[in-house]
């Protein structure tokens, strides 16, 4: 087993000197959709009941409608609607039923692969950007990491990993150590294996970011508006001064989508994570 990070260094980590990049892609415009509301009720709510696929089928319907409305934020934007294609990945789409049960929509629908779909978006992006590198997915339930032709999957650990819901504010701090650490070890894992440092690096998270890379709410306790997570990481790791490209999980399975050659003949493109949470990106092509 490999020792733990003593706290006093997670906590002195260097944050200069990393060149973080929000990715923002003309073609990709993610959505806010958990609390997407259905017939009254908030979609993020039914998606966790076993039996989902009624849940979605009508998440869907009323998305390609145009009349989608989040709690939050109020109607989604009218270019969501009349999308050619769903295009549906995460851990989910191995359950029983789904194929079946959202047959006969007015939009095509592709299944994609489960929790790691969204690693081949993220060398999608280092292709279009001319860099090699590393891709990195941290989901709610667990993190996957691929160089090159390796791949490593690690499962969180909730009983340290915690979930915002179970947390007091006092334990925020440690629990943002634990995120760090968490992190930071499976690069240090895949420097020592593959033992090559990599030129770029894709990081997606499982929540919304800001135009400056500053989380926002997710499950892990802490996560939000932790504007130094991923500098700290990388300086952690060993990976300061490295380009580091930031999206969310939707929007790095967008990259995927528009790869999929069985999506290459839709312009619009409706995206779904399904996993521990939900999660959607609009991808609408230019040419």
């Amino acid at each position: 087993m490999r020792p733990r990070l003593p706290e006093t260094a997670l906590l002195s980590a260097v944050t200069s000197g990393v060149r973080l990049e929000r990715i923002r892609f003309p073609e990709i415009m993610p959505l806010e959709v958990g609390d997407l509301m259905l017939d009254g009720e908030v979609m993020r709510e039914r998606m966790i009941e076993w039996g989902f696929v009624p849940t979605l089928r009508r998440a869907i319907t009323i998305l390609h409608a145009g009349k989608g409305a989040t709690r939050s934020n109020g109607a989604l934007p009218q270019r969501v609607q009349s999308f050619e294609a769903v295009f549906i990945v995460g851990g989910r789409v191995q359950e029983e039923g789904l194929q079946e049960g959202l047959s006969g929509l007015p939009c095509a629908v592709v299944m994609g692969e489960g929790a790691g779909a969204g690693i081949q978006g993220g060398f999608e992006l280092l292709k279009m950007r001319g860099l090699t590198g590393w891709v990195l997915d941290l989901g709610q339930s667990q993190l996957k990491l691929a160089a090159g032709d390796q791949r490593w999957t690690f499962a969180r650990d909730f009983t340290r990993l915690r979930s915002k819901l179970w947390v007091s504010s006092s334990e925020v701090p440690a629990q943002r150590r634990r995120l760090r650490e968490f992190i930071s070890l499976k690069l240090q894992l895949a420097l020592a294996e593959t033992r090559q440092r990599p030129q770029a690096l894709v990081i997606a998270l499982p929540t919304s970011l800001a135009e400056d890379g500053t989380p926002g709410t997710g499950d892990y306790a802490g996560m939000k508006h932790d504007c130094a997570l991923l500098p700290d990481v990388l300086a952690l790791a060993g990976l300061s001064g490295i380009p580091l490209l930031m999206l969310n999980d939707a929007e790095l399975a967008a990259f995927s989508a528009r790869a999929n050659p069985r999506l290459a003949g839709f312009r619009k493109i409706l995206v779904f994570t399904l996993g521990f949470g939900i999660g959607a990106a609009l991808i609408c092509r230019s040419a």
